[in-house]
């Protein structure tokens, strides 16, 4: 698996503006800190491996590239409002980068209208058991941050709530930030 090294794509700040303390933003903040204490989002040099989104009307609320999910505050929250795949450019509300799998995340919003929250792990329980516990998972390897993972994911989305990222991690998917987190609590 490739070492991380930060965002693959040039943020555009358009405002500095953190997001102030909502329902949605206190329950993101919740599953991070259970991510954290599950095991799910493991700690590396520079912050948690994993990322976690839910979706609003108009954009993305997503956690930031480089933070310790046993640490993080609302405002260190990204609103995600667009993004150019060819430009590999991502136009965001806050003061932090947000998450290098942010491609991901928007990808999955844009073809699931059922899907409104996505959390992205890292356990390699999951991982090496993707067989046994009767998961899909993404035919090829392919590097974090990539438009190839994203491509993978593509392949094998469909009406799948929880896919196994071969050889790097694991998202789940729900209609809301309880459906996603209790969704990967129950094959634990």
């Amino acid at each position: 698996m490739e070492k991380y090294s930060g965002v693959k794509f040039k943020t555009v700040f358009l405002s500095n503006n953190i997001l102030k303390t909502t329902a949605d933003t206190k329950k993101l903040l919740k599953w991070c800190r259970v991510f954290h204490e599950k095991g799910f989002a493991p700690c590396y040099d520079k912050g948690s491996c994993g990322n976690l989104s839910y979706r609003t009307e108009k954009a993305m609320i997503i956690t930031p590239s480089s933070c310790f999910f046993d640490k993080i505050t609302e405002k260190d929250l990204v609103t995600v409002l667009a993004l150019d795949l060819k430009a590999k450019q991502v136009f965001v509300h806050g003061i932090r980068e947000p998450s290098s799998e942010t491609f991901l995340h928007a990808k999955i919003y844009e073809l699931r209208e059922d899907i409104n929250a996505v959390f992205h792990g890292h356990c390699d329980n999951i991982v090496r058991n993707a067989k046994k516990l009767k998961l899909v998972e993404t035919e090829k390897e392919q590097a974090y941050g990539s438009l190839k993972l994203v491509e993978e994911v593509e392949k094998v989305l469909r009406k799948n709530n929880i896919i196994v990222l071969k050889n790097h991690g694991f998202i789940s998917l729900g209609e809301t930030m309880e459906d996603a987190g209790e969704r990967i609590l129950r094959i634990i």
